[in-house]
């Protein structure tokens, strides 16, 4: 038989525990999200080299580049970043191993370096204020090297 205080005790007990399955729950949903994030600019970044290693460019109505290669590289990795990126968060870097490095994309034979840079801002306020600033920035990299194409294309 319950007294007339254990009621009380109950319910603190309850409020307690709730508020740390709660925490567990929001927790698990925020970096399932950060991990998601971090997948997807992986993914970004390995199509924009993929791209960049082709020695292609995005390709106006008649045939003729619309965009320098640069400007390709820069949009394919924006395109499959899901929204999540603009330029300014992308960095390409060339390293010249005989193509000169034209437009910073790289000729043939470079080798060229995509990097993303994303501030995570956690969506749950009790699990963003473990880290500083409420956000965990992400970096990813990936380096190719170019294939052999012509150096017009470049």
């Amino acid at each position: 038989m319950t007294k007339a205080n254990d009621s009380g005790q109950t319910l603190v007990e309850m409020a307690i525990s709730l508020s740390l399955l709660l925490l567990l729950v929001m927790a698990t949903i925020d970096f399932g999200y950060l991990f998601s994030t971090k997948v997807t600019l992986q993914n970004a970044v390995r199509q924009g080299g993929r791209y960049a290693i082709t020695g292609q460019c995005i390709l106006a109505g008649d045939g003729s580049c619309s965009k320098t290669r640069y400007n390709s590289i820069m949009q394919t990795v924006e395109d499959t970043s899901l929204g999540r990126l603009d330029s300014s968060q992308i960095v390409l870097r060339c390293q010249d191993y005989g193509g000169g490095c034209p437009n910073g994309a790289g000729g043939p034979g470079d080798v060229v370096t995509i990097t993303v840079t994303y501030p995570y801002h956690f969506m749950t306020g009790p699990i963003g204020a473990f880290f500083p600033g409420k956000s965990y920035t992400l970096t990813v990299s990936s380096t190719f090297k170019n294939e052999s194409f012509s150096p017009s294309q470049s």
